[in-house]
């Protein structure tokens, strides 16, 4: 024990800037992780809000596109214009 001691007071300066080293070194690593885990989670989110928006989108057009499938099967006059767009002899409709 006593040469422990007679070790620690000897060297305590050397002691005392390697374990200074040592907690800068901690402090960096744990500040890059943290640093890496801000910008997944952030990655993460914006994915997920573009996954939503384009959800919105496709569910929006779907519905303009059913709306418009029903205009054409009650209104007549929508009904001939979609007949004559897609028909190969405007006479027949």
């Amino acid at each position: 024990m006593t040469a422990f001691i007679l070790f620690i007071r000897a060297y305590w300066p050397a002691l005392a800037g390697l374990s200074l080293i040592a907690l800068v070194l901690l402090l960096v690593r744990c500040s890059d992780r943290t640093q890496d885990n801000a910008v997944t989670q952030a990655r993460n989110a914006g994915a997920a809000q573009v996954r939503e928006e384009s959800a919105i989108e496709t569910l929006n057009r779907t519905m303009e596109a059913h709306n418009a499938a029903e205009a054409v099967r009650t209104d007549p006059a929508a009904r001939r214009a979609s007949c004559l767009r897609h028909s190969r002899i405007p006479e027949n409709c």
